[in-house]
């Protein structure tokens, strides 16, 4: 009979058992995240997360956070469960060690908080993990041996309302689903586990302290006259290690007692990304890349042009170009991880485009990848939110493609307009347009991140009433943000671009020196459809055949004419070159921008 501790109030330990606390928690984090035994500690932080059920606690109470447990980092931690002491607050660890110096943005544009594992900066784990909630002991028992009949040992801990089964690894595994693949297999197997765990940003019960779930009104197991405060400790303790292939091949010994929606397969199974290697793999898999390397050395990337139309294939780096050919397979991870980015930060294009280009690019790799996996890592890899010009071009890029010259395609000397501006063009004044154009050059030209009135009407060349008049629709429509300025220093409202914007559609570059051009040579009107020619040519600086009611229509115009006489006049100020050529009896314009 599992022997278990409840309490109807939180407890409040003294020193001495915190000095306990603290010994069997370093010694479960280093079984289940090793490396915090190592003396190589920045290889990936480690996350205990404390969660508050108390309604009456008012701290702010921050993760602890470790890539080393070492003597000061174990000082830490006693201070941090100090903290904790008491305290209706329940705590987890994080399964997957993250990169901490990663910093990554959700869709909304809102930055994951710093110190936290979430889905993007997460890097490995050495464990995999079973929960099993809702179940009475005799039913947990009769599935552990289940497991043990299979010779899979677990450290399993009593979470408190269920009971969590730990097997240890003895590698990394890098593959971020890893715990959705072991969720649903151990299903199919008739396992009475937990579905939600299955995501890398899983955190995980913390032994060795309380659940207070009994405080919180959120929770079923809610009781404001007598709640149960729980301690969660661990009941069965194992040393043993095993690979993660061999754990999969134990279980799928097992009858699928449910059908398997997406079964995984020996070469499946084979294929799980890890860390580790041995020396004899290590050597083939150097063997590969090498042969790769010279494949990649006979690429002819004159016949690209036709297959990739929406890309200005001449002007791009003859690496990036090389790379469009198609990859082998032990490149192929790391071209995405650099292209991705590349096409999304240094060349600007949608996530629509880049879906495009990455599915042709699939097709020929050798093998080629499957459209639905290749769409899938776009969705991924472009939603991690990277902020530099490109991914990391590895050594085995670089020797595989060649020098990158860097520096030409960069978007520095550059402003960037979020493309969901242009969607609201057509309402926004030709005067909100100017202005918002010259905060940009602001923050691009001089660093100003906080405007004034004075500053706005510096950089945009306009009186105080239109600056005042224009800026509505800007702040209306959430473009830019204003702000109350220090009083006792006698500041007004200060202006800041928004931060956030819709990344999935992407954004348009400008130059610097464009726009400081612009800025003193076009009339607002003139900007205004200057910037949206831009948008609708993109990076690739392809002619522009669209109709003049379409980009009346775009930017707020009534009819054709006036996009007419806008263009001629920025075909006369050398802003484009306008053609008129004619299509079985029908005449069309056509435009090339100059800048």
């Amino acid at each position: 009979m599992i022997q278990i501790k409840v309490f109807n109030r939180v407890p409040h330990l003294e020193d001495w058992v915190i000095d306990k606390q603290v010994e069997k928690q370093v010694r479960f984090l280093k079984a289940v995240h090793p490396q915090l035994a190592d003396e190589h500690w920045n290889e990936g932080r480690v996350e205990l997360r404390p969660v508050k059920r108390d309604p009456n606690l008012k701290d702010y109470l921050r993760s602890f956070g470790s890539w080393h447990l070492g003597e000061k980092d174990v000082a830490e931690l006693k201070k941090f469960l100090q903290q904790l002491n008491g305290k209706g607050v329940d705590l987890y660890f994080s399964a997957f060690a993250f990169d901490f110096g990663m910093d990554v943005f959700k869709k909304d544009g809102a930055k994951y908080e710093r110190g936290k594992v979430n889905a993007e900066n997460a890097l490995f784990t050495s464990i995999l993990a079973a929960d099993f909630d809702g179940i009475i002991e005799e039913q947990f028992l009769s599935e552990k041996q289940r497991l043990l009949d299979l010779d899979i040992e677990t450290i399993d801990i009593f979470s408190g309302h269920g009971w969590q089964s730990i097997i240890l690894l003895n590698h990394r595994v890098t593959d971020k689903g890893i715990l959705k693949k072991f969720t649903e297999l151990m299903t199919t197997k008739g396992f009475k586990v937990d579905s939600a765990i299955v995501d890398a940003a899983r955190v995980l019960r913390m032994p060795y302290s309380f659940n207070t779930k009994a405080l919180d009104k959120k929770t079923k197991y809610y009781d404001p006259i007598n709640p149960k405060i729980i301690a969660t400790t661990d009941h069965f303790w194992t040393e043993r290690r095993y690979h993660v292939t061999e754990i999969f091949e134990k279980l799928n010994r097992l009858p699928d007692v449910i059908v398997q929606s997406h079964p995984l397969t020996d070469v499946d199974v084979k294929a799980i990304p890890t860390a580790s290697l041995n020396s004899t793999e290590r050597k083939a898999e150097k063997e590969k890349v090498k042969r790769e390397i010279e494949e990649v050395k006979q690429i002819k990337v004159e016949t690209l042009k036709a297959v990739y139309n929406m890309l200005d294939l001449e002007r791009l780096p003859e690496p990036v170009q090389k790379m469009l050919a198609g990859s082998q397979e032990g490149l192929r991870n790391k071209v995405m991880m650099f292209i991705i980015p590349f096409l999304r930060n240094a060349l600007g294009l949608s996530i629509q485009t880049i879906k495009e280009i990455l599915a042709i690019w699939g097709e020929r790799c050798s093998p080629s990848l499957d459209v639905d996996f290749v769409l899938g890592e776009v969705d991924r890899i472009y939603g991690m939110g990277f902020r530099g010009k490109h991914g990391k071009y590895t050594e085995e890029l670089r020797k595989a493609y060649g020098y990158l010259e860097f520096d030409k395609y960069t978007k520095k000397n550059k402003i960037i307009i979020p493309n969901e501006f242009f969607e609201d063009m057509s309402t926004l004044s030709d005067g909100a347009v100017r202005i918002f154009l010259a905060i940009k050059l602001g923050e691009s030209l001089d660093g100003v991140k906080n405007f004034s009135k004075a500053d706005i009407q510096k950089y945009a060349q306009v009186s105080e009433r239109t600056m005042e008049r224009n800026i509505k629709d800007l702040l209306s429509k959430g473009h830019v943000c204003k702000r109350r300025g220090n009083r006792r220093s006698g500041e007004g409202h200060v202006y800041y671009i928004n931060p956030y914007f819709n990344s999935v559609a992407g954004f348009t570059m400008l130059e610097n020196a464009t726009v400081k051009l612009m800025l003193s040579d076009l009339t607002d009107g003139e900007m205004k459809l200057y910037c949206y020619l831009s948008k609708i040519v993109g990076g690739s600086r392809a002619e522009c055949w669209t109709s003049q009611k379409y980009l009346a229509n775009k930017i707020g115009k009534k009819g054709h004419d006036s996009i007419s006489k806008m263009t001629g006049s920025l075909h006369e100020k050398g802003f484009i070159t306008k053609k008129t050529i004619e299509k079985n009896g029908v005449k069309h314009s056509v435009y090339n921008l100059n800048y």
